[in-house]
């Protein structure tokens, strides 16, 4: 006989007397969905072992909020977002990777996979999550705080959250086989479209890549304050998203010292490979110089020894060096 569940309800709401629903435990699906039908962000889940349901309740939920909770705010930080065309069925993701407030990295990308469409934008926050991710592990950084506006960012890489489709289920396991590789990951939810400069960076790029018109909130920052980007790249592909501005997208010093820096000694390389490769010629040209030097010596020697031998002699000589000739051949 299978065990009878109990539901553990993290977040729900009772419409009989109009308050909110958290930390409750009930013994049956029917009353379970008293409290969680047609409440959007319910939290809660089955459990067939009680002390499993308490625990799951006394599981504070790991996401954290930007203006609310505290967070590592020296380690690398990365935004993400997503965006969808109802028209072209086209999902899209933005990410942006800051350090120290220079931005580092940014990516964008769109997809059409039939299988997503379904959960619209959040196919491209999902990506977006994971491409930010994987960037901080291939430039080892240890630790990366991912700001977002999607809660189920955090909620379904922590398992918080039930998993009901295969996006969500594929996103769980790719970001723990991340974490899994030694990278430590802090969530932290931003609101939307509340001005936070990266986070509508991401946005924009998310919205260049599907053709939809921005807010223009980064050209609105940029009228009045600097943007540092860590180089070249980083600048060009900024400018792109902007109509005007682009003169306050700065290369921060520290990077443009290490350019230069790394101009500096790659033209040093150059130089020293430049002044050996000629030292090398020159050898050489004296080298074959001596050769010639020997050659003309022993050429002499033969015109010496040859002027003084009488004609029969001579022919006998010539002979011999015939016979010589023909036997290295």
């Amino acid at each position: 006989m299978a065990k009878k569940k109990v539901y553990a309800i993290k977040e729900g709401f009772d419409f009989s007397k109009n308050e909110r629903v958290q930390n409750k435990l009930v013994d049956s699906w029917s009353e379970c969905q008293k409290y969680i039908k047609g409440v959007k962000g319910a939290i809660y889940k089955s459990f067939e072992d009680i002390e499993e349901a308490k625990s799951f309740l006394q599981k504070g939920s790991e996401l954290l909020r930007k203006g609310k909770d505290k967070y590592d705010e020296n380690c690398l930080h990365v935004y993400v977002d997503g965006s969808y065309n109802s028209g072209s069925r086209k999902y899209s993701y933005g990410v942006v990777a800051v350090k120290d407030n220079v931005v580092e990295y940014i990516h964008g990308g769109s997809g059409t996979n039939e299988k997503d469409n379904n959960i619209r934008q959040i196919a491209g926050e999902l990506k977006a999550a994971l491409e930010g991710a994987t960037y901080a592990l291939n430039n080892n950084h240890n630790k990366v705080v991912i700001f977002h506006d999607y809660e189920g960012i955090c909620h379904h890489a922590t398992g918080f959250w039930k998993r009901k489709d295969k996006s969500s289920q594929d996103y769980y396991e790719n970001m723990n086989a991340l974490m899994k590789k030694g990278i430590e990951i802090q969530f932290v939810q931003v609101k939307s479209h509340e001005e936070d400069l990266f986070n509508e960076m991401a946005d924009t790029i998310c919205k260049n890549e599907l053709g939809i018109p921005n807010d223009r909130i980064l050209e609105k920052y940029l009228s009045k304050n600097l943007i540092a980007v860590k180089d070249e790249d980083i600048k060009e592909k900024l400018d792109k998203l902007v109509v005007k501005g682009q003169e306050n997208i700065v290369i921060d010093e520290n990077n443009i010292n290490k350019s230069v820096e790394k101009s500096i000694k790659s033209k040093e390389t150059k130089a020293v490979k430049e002044e050996k490769t000629e030292q090398s010629k020159k050898e050489n040209k004296v080298k074959i110089d001596e050769n010639q030097n020997e050659k003309d010596e022993l050429i002499q020697k033969i015109n010496d020894v040859l002027s003084v031998l009488e004609y029969e002699r001579l022919e006998e000589v010539l002979k011999y060096v015939k016979r010589k000739k023909n036997q290295k051949k």
